[in-house]
């Protein structure tokens, strides 16, 4: 039922004509420990029949993702939908954002509502960081949460384990 209301709330808020706005994304990695991938910046709309089910499940593109913690397979399959990556500057390759670590990039978004994801733990686990953003709204904050997706579990349904875990600040470029 949620994730009908979702799908919902993402085709009214998509069906104005978005037009192309650039902004910067300030990426903050609340997490006590850890690093986590590259935040991808997605049209929530485009990218929701590669990374969803009709039945709002996740597919296996983005189950994928989630666990080896490389967009790259999945973006390919939506290049339309993909605004661009914030990459971090530790680990190696040199990409992921630590814990405490602050990172930036400037998008041209095309969209009116924003998906955000990243490989929650790049180290080891079955958690995924996202949220959504209505940028048809303009700039502004927006907190996202950590999920696990039950693949460990083999129940393959999200639980929210953390809220807040990563601030994205977008501002008008």
């Amino acid at each position: 039922m949620k994730t009908s209301i979702t799908a919902v709330a993402l085709a009214a808020c998509a069906a104005t004509t978005a037009a192309a706005q650039d902004y910067n994304f300030k990426v903050t990695n609340n997490l006590t420990e850890g690093v986590i991938a590259p935040l991808i910046v997605l049209d929530a709309v485009k990218a929701a029949p590669i990374m969803f089910t009709d039945e709002g499940k996740m597919t296996e593109a983005y189950i994928t993702t989630i666990l080896e913690g490389d967009p790259r397979p999945m973006n390919g399959k939506m290049p339309d939908a993909v605004a661009g990556p914030v990459l971090g500057k530790s680990g190696p390759p040199g990409v992921l954002i630590a814990a405490g670590e602050t990172a930036s990039a400037d998008m041209f978004v095309f969209a009116n509502v924003l998906r955000f994801y990243a490989k929650g733990d790049y180290t080891e686990g079955d958690t995924v960081i996202q949220g959504v953003y209505d940028i048809s709204a303009g700039p502004g904050t927006v907190l996202l949460n950590r999920y696990d997706i039950g693949h460990n579990e083999g129940t393959m349904e999200m639980t929210l384990v953390d809220e807040g875990v990563v601030e994205v600040v977008i501002t008008a470029n």
